[in-house]
């Protein structure tokens, strides 16, 4: 539901190129150990989970809702960049 939502927008697409954002998405099809271990972390019991890491490895990273839009997704981005600077 986000990708198509969120990950189509324009003005998401263009913000994540101006922040130069490398978009990570994992597989957890063989159930890896890894991935279970970072949603526990997070919250979470299943795939997909969107996080914002902001570039500033001291800094919060960002976890968003499940559903989430392109206006919240952009205000994360704004966030994180801001908590890099």
């Amino acid at each position: 539901m986000n990708e198509g939502r969120v990950f189509s927008n324009q003005k998401v697409l263009d913000r994540l190129e101006a922040l130069d954002v490398l978009l990570i998405q994992a597989d957890n099809t063989d159930k890896l150990q890894s991935i279970n271990d970072d949603l526990k972390r997070y919250g979470r019991a299943n795939l997909p989970v969107n996080l914002v890491v902001p570039a500033d490895p001291s800094a919060p990273i960002i976890v968003m809702p499940e559903v989430f839009g392109p206006d919240e997704a952009l205000q994360a981005l704004e966030e994180a960049f801001a908590l890099s600077q």
